[in-house]
């Protein structure tokens, strides 16, 4: 407990700790830093320098002189193996003096020198004492570098951990969509706290993936969108990196933004089952306008309206040609065209487009209508031909986006269907993996269009049992023709079972598409949309 309100002073906990399941992770940290640290400590890398050491503390002193002598010289010579920048230069002197030594009395009074045998005897003894003090000292050593840098590294660990907790906080209150509970990417605290880890305490290289895991999360900017860096952490679910976050950040928010991008995604996956129940509702009504702007336009050239400099000969005034006149004003003339300086009539035209579209009307009416329950699924047809490249591709993405995270939410399948020249399809129900969403938003666009392949597929998967009553989106720039016969008469067929086919038209100025129940025009800067064209129940009768 101790140890614990020690380390709780030296971390940053950001007040975390007051919630329980933070702060029982965190107990449980500090348990396997200590485990760790104990079953560490247990082995010391110097196990065949302690049993060399062994080995000649066993070995019992000779009792003659040269015995003793190989023995002093096997001895050192261990010694140095496992110590090489240890100096052992004193006993080699000394084994060398005492042998070149007379032999002295073999009294052993106390008075008299000890003899040349007692005096090897105690330089063994020294010198196999040196080396057990010496592999004691480094062990010692050892023991205190390697459980503090463990001590360190957990250290540096768990605070990398409460910063990217906090920021999980902050990004599971900010996009509880994308990271709440039932997120599309799950529980963004779950996640961090599974991304913990905690295996080879100690080692610097283990170490700096792990911090480098943990910092992507806590550098994450929900409001940014030029992040950089290609690290992440691993999860069940796929690896979210640090670039993916914010695309995917940038993404949601600028559809969530976008009243008129978020009414679509509402409008998708028709109800179900209706309920026979009644209710009241109050609702804005919808007015079509119409109207011709004359811009003017220095393209056509039909009326003067002033003087300007330059050098266009044709429209150049009388006064500049008079120059050509004279022999010694002709250089004038010359210099003032190559420096664009001659009075030219400056002329423009006029050009009339015609506006067409829907302004909402602030008047409130009551109404009754059936009472609907669960929505349908989706089905989302995004066109990844090479001129979506630029706003249409973001909108295609944002919107992919915000529809996979409502399908989550509201517990409806998914399907996404890329389309070219050929398609690609990604069933994006359940609990999606991160890597489904990184790889679509990732996917660069390029290509042709062939918008009847993907509506066929579509048409395919709503006679599956789990896609039967799906709504489906084609997401395009309006780039393409018409469908064949034969697709159209699937749709019609489709309309029957009251399937939706819808399509959404980014700066699109292809013409209304009439094979669709609505045709949307999305128009990026001024971020509006409008309705270009939409089929009435009493036509669709009449064709079905």
């Amino acid at each position: 407990m101790k140890k614990q309100e020690e380390k709780n002073k030296i971390l940053n906990t950001h007040g975390l700790l007051e919630n329980p399941e933070i702060k029982a992770k965190f107990d449980q940290s500090v348990k396997e830093e200590t485990r760790q640290i104990k079953e560490k400590l247990k082995n010391p890398p110097f196990k065949e320098e302690d049993l060399a050491l062994f080995e000649r503390k066993s070995l019992k002193n000779a009792y003659s002189i040269d015995t003793l002598n190989s023995q002093i010289s096997d001895d050192v010579s261990g010694f140095k193996k496992f110590n090489p920048s240890e100096n052992a230069d004193f006993i080699e002197k000394e084994r060398a003096g005492i042998l070149d030594e007379k032999e002295q009395s073999s009294k052993t009074n106390a008075d008299e020198p000890k003899s040349k045998l007692q005096r090897m005897n105690e330089l063994r003894n020294f010198a196999v004492s040196k080396w057990s003090n010496t592999l004691e000292t480094k062990t010692t050593q050892w023991k205190n570098d390697t459980q503090k840098a463990m001590s360190d590294d957990f250290k540096k660990r768990m605070q990398a951990w409460f910063d990217a907790m906090l920021k999980a906080k902050e990004l599971e209150e900010q996009s509880p969509e994308l990271f709440g509970k039932y997120g599309l990417f799950g529980d963004a605290v779950s996640m961090v706290n599974d991304a913990i880890d905690l295996e080879n305490l100690g080692d610097i290289k283990y170490q700096k993936k792990v911090l480098e895991d943990l910092e992507d999360i806590s550098d994450i900017q929900a409001d940014k969108s030029d992040l950089e860096g290609s690290r992440g952490f691993s999860n069940d679910k796929g690896s979210l990196k640090r670039n993916s976050i914010a695309n995917i950040l940038r993404y949601f928010n600028m559809i969530k933004n976008n009243k008129a991008l978020m009414d679509i995604c509402d409008i998708l996956g028709r109800m179900k089952d209706e309920e026979k129940e009644m209710y009241k509702e109050k609702i804005t009504e919808l007015t079509a306008y119409s109207y011709t702007q004359t811009t003017p336009t220095k393209r056509y050239k039909e009326e003067i309206i002033g003087v300007t400099l330059g050098n266009d000969l044709e429209n150049i005034i009388p006064q500049e040609m008079s120059l050509l006149d004279d022999e010694d004003l002709e250089l004038l003339f010359d210099l003032k065209f190559i420096e664009n300086r001659l009075f030219c009539f400056e002329k423009q035209g006029f050009v009339s487009y015609q506006e067409e579209g829907q302004k909402e009307i602030e008047k409130e009416v009551e109404k009754e209508r059936k009472k609907e329950g669960q929505k349908g699924p989706i089905i989302i047809c995004v066109d990844t031909s090479g001129s979506m490249y630029g706003a249409p591709e973001t909108v295609a993405k944002a919107i992919t986006l915000m529809l996979t995270a409502k399908a989550r939410k509201e517990n409806r399948n998914c399907y996404l269907i890329n389309f070219s020249t050929g398609t690609v399809c990604t069933d994006m129900s359940g609990a999606v993996g991160v890597n489904k969403i990184n790889d679509f938003l990732e996917l660069s666009f390029g290509g042709g269009t062939d918008v009847g392949a993907g509506l066929e597929v579509g048409v395919e998967q709503m006679e599956k049992e789990n896609y039967k009553n799906s709504d489906l989106l084609v997401i395009s720039d309006g780039d393409f023709g018409y469908i064949s016969n034969s697709l159209e008469q699937k749709m019609r067929q489709k309309r029957k079972e009251k399937n939706k086919f819808y399509l959404l038209d980014v700066n699109g100025n292809s013409g209304a598409k009439r094979f669709f129940d609505k045709h949307w025009v999305y128009d990026s800067n001024s971020k509006n949309v409008r309705v270009l064209c939409e089929m009435k129940e009493e036509m669709e009768k009449k064709n079905v």
